[in-house]
C-alpha cells in the first residue's frame, strides 16, 4: 500500500468530492478545495520520503513484493514516483486557486469540478507508471476523458461547450491512431511490454528489425498520440481554442498537468522500448533527429503565433506550444541519458510553477474584470500591485531570465544540445526565447506603464493569494537548492537510461 499512496491519496480525493458534490453547496466545495489541496501538498512531502525508499531498496526487489498484475502493468521506479509527486503538487495548486472559482462563478456541479482535477491526476500518476502499451492506451484515456468533461463543464457557456467538443474530436482521432499503431507495434513484436519489445527489435536473437515498415509506422502512430498530449506541433491545433473556451481552473491544469504525464510517458515509451543501448551491440537514434526537427518547429511556431494574440488565454496557449517545444530538446539530445533526461526533469517542475502561476494572475484578475483581453490589463501595478509584480516574476522565469528556475532549467537544456553536438537547436532555443522575450515584456509594460481605465482596486481572494505565493517560492527558491533538486531529477532518471 506504501508504493501506492498517491494513487490512494488522489482517489479518496476524487471521490470525496463527488460526494461534497452531491451532499453539499457551493460553500462546502470551496472548503473541500483548500482541505484536498493541503492533503496533496502533505502527499507530495510524503512522496519524497517514498521515492528514498525506492531508491534505497531498487525497483527488482519492489516488484518481488507486488501482486504479479500490478509488477506486469505498473512499474514502481524512481522515475515513476517523481512524476506522482509531480502529479501531487500540480493537483494541491489547482485545487487552491479553484476554491474560488467554484465558490463565486461555477453555476451548479460544485463538487465535481474538483474531483475531475483529482481524477485527472490520478490518470496522471497511472500514464507516468505504465509499464506496457495496453495500460498506457487506457491511462491516456483516463486522463483525456476527465479533459475533456473539464473543457466543457460549463455547459451553459457556448465557448466552453465549443472547447470540450474539439479537444473530444481531436483527441478522439489522436487516440485511434495511437491504437492502431499500438497494434502494429504487437503485430511485429508479439508483445506489449516496453522491455519485451526492446528485447524483440535489439536483441541478439532473431526478431523483426527496428526500422522495418510495420514497427516504424507503429511508433509514429503512438508518438501522433503522445503528441496530441503534449501539444507538440502539428498535433497542437485543439490548443488555443481549448485553452480560450475552457474554464480559466481547467485552463491552468491542462496547460501543465497533461503535459508533464505526456513527457513522462514519451520519455518512458521511447528509451525503454524503442531505444536500443550498447549492450545489445547498436546505438539506435534514428528518432533523435525527427524530435529535434519537431523541437525547433515547435518552439518556432508557438512564439511567432504567440505575438498575434489579443487573449492572454490563447497568448498562454501558444506560449505552452512553444515551452512543449523546449522539452523536445531533452528528448532530442538524449543520446547521452545522464545530461538530457534530467534537464526534461527539471524543466517541467521549473515549468510547472512559472505557468500554473501565470494563470494564477490571470485568474486572480478575471474573477474581478470578467474579461481575458490584453488590452484590460492596462494599469494593473495601480489595481492589483501582487498581481503585477507576480506576473513580471513569472514572464522573467517564463523567458528564462537569472534568478529563476526557468534559467536554470533552459540553461540545462542548452548544455544537453550542446553535448550532443546539436548546436543549431541550441541556436534556436536561444533565438526563440528572444522572441518570447516580446510578448511576455508586452503584458508586463502594460501592467506598469499604462494608465488604468478606473482606480479601484482588484481583490485577491485568501486561496489564490496563497496559490501564487506558492508558485513564487517554487519559481525562485529552487534557485538556492538546486543541488537537491538535480540529485532527485538524476535520481529519477538513472532508471530509464542507459542499458537494460
Amino acid at each position: 500500500m506504501l508504493y501506492l499512496l498517491p494513487e490512494y491519496i488522489l482517489l479518496a480525493l476524487g471521490v470525496a468530492g463527488v460526494f461534497v458534490g452531491i451532499y453539499g453547496g457551493r460553500r462546502a466545495a470551496g472548503v473541500f478545495a483548500v482541505v484536498g489541496a493541503c492533503l496533496a501538498g502533505l502527499g507530495t512531502i510524503a512522496g519524497g520520503a517514498l521515492l528514498a525508499r525506492i531508491v534505497a531498496l531498487g525497483p527488482e526487489a519492489i516488484s518481488a513484493q507486488l501482486p504479479r498484475y500490478l509488477a506486469l502493468t505498473f512499474a514502481f521506479d524512481p522515475f515513476s514516483a517523481f512524476f506522482a509527486v509531480f502529479a501531487l503538487g500540480v493537483c494541491a495548486i489547482s485545487l487552491l486557486f479553484s476554491a474560488e472559482y467554484v465558490r463565486e462563478t461555477l453555476e451548479e456541479n460544485y463538487g465535481e469540478f474538483l474531483a475531475l482535477i483529482c481524477f485527472a491526476s490520478l490518470a496522471m500518476v497511472c500514464l507516468a507508471r505504465a509499464r506496457e502499451l495496453i495500460t498506457l492506451y487506457f491511462s491516456v484515456e483516463f486522463l483525456s476523458i476527465t479533459g475533456y468533461i473539464m473543457a466543457g463543464f460549463r455547459h451553459h457557456d457556448e465557448r466552453s461547450v465549443e472547447a470540450g467538443l474539439k479537444y473530444f474530436l481531436f483527441g478522439a482521432v489522436c487516440s485511434c491512431l495511437m491504437l492502431f499503431g499500438i497494434s502494429y507495434v504487437y503485430g511485429a513484436t508479439q508483445t506489449t511490454d516496453l522491455e519485451h519489445i526492446a528485447r524483440a527489435l535489439f536483441g541478439r536473437g532473431p526478431g523483426p528489425s527496428a526500422f522495418s515498415p510495420t514497427v516504424v509506422t507503429g511508433l509514429f502512430m503512438i508518438l501522433v498520440g503522445l503528441g496530441f498530449k503534449v501539444a507538440m506541433v502539428p498535433f497542437h491545433l485543439w490548443c488555443p481554442d481549448v485553452y480560450e473556451g475552457a474554464p480559466t481552473p481547467v485552463t491552468a491544469y491542462l496547460s501543465v498537468g497533461p503535459k508533464g504525464a505526456g513527457f513522462a510517458v514519451l520519455i518512458r515509451t521511447l528509451f525503454v522500448a524503442f531505444t536500443a543501448w550498447p549492450e545489445y551491440g547498436m546505438a539506435h537514434s534514428a528518432w533523435f533527429g525527427a524530435l529535434a526537427i519537431a523541437s525547433a518547429v515547435t518552439m518556432t511556431l508557438g512564439n511567432l503565433v504567440a505575438i498575434q494574440q489579443r487573449n492572454i488565454k490563447r497568448m498562454l496557449a501558444y506560449s505552452s506550444i512553444a515551452h512543449a517545444g523546449y522539452l523536445l530538446i531533452g528528448l532530442a539530445a538524449a543520446e547521452d541519458f545522464k545530461v538530457a533526461l534530467p534537464a526534461v526533469l527539471i524543466y517541467l517542475v521549473a515549468y510547472a510553477f512559472m505557468n500554473l502561476g501565470a494563470f494564477a494572475v490571470v485568474i486572480g484578475f478575471s474573477r474581478s474584470e470578467g474579461t481575458d483581453e490584453l488590452d484590460a490589463y492596462g494599469g494593473l501595478m495601480h489595481r492589483a500591485p501582487y498581481l503585477a509584480v507576480a506576473w513580471f516574476i513569472f514572464v522573467l522565469s517564463l523567458v528564462g531570465l537569472p534568478p529563476t528556475t526557468g534559467f536554470i532549467g533552459k540553461l540545462y537544456l542548452f548544455l544537453a544540445a550542446i553535448g550532443a553536438k546539436i548546436y543549431w537547436l541550441a541556436v534556436c532555443l536561444v533565438i526563440n526565447s528572444v522572441i518570447s522575450l516580446y510578448y511576455y515584456v508586452d503584458v508586463a509594460r502594460r501592467m506598469f506603464i499604462e494608465k488604468p481605465a478606473t482606480k479601484e482596486p482588484i481583490p485577491v481572494g485568501a486561496a489564490t493569494g496563497v496559490a501564487l505565493a506558492i508558485c513564487l517560492a517554487g519559481t525562485l527558491l529552487p534557485v538556492f537548492f538546486w543541488p537537491a533538486l538535480e540529485a532527485w531529477a538524476t535520481m529519477a532518471s538513472h532508471i530509464l537510461g542507459g542499458p537494460r
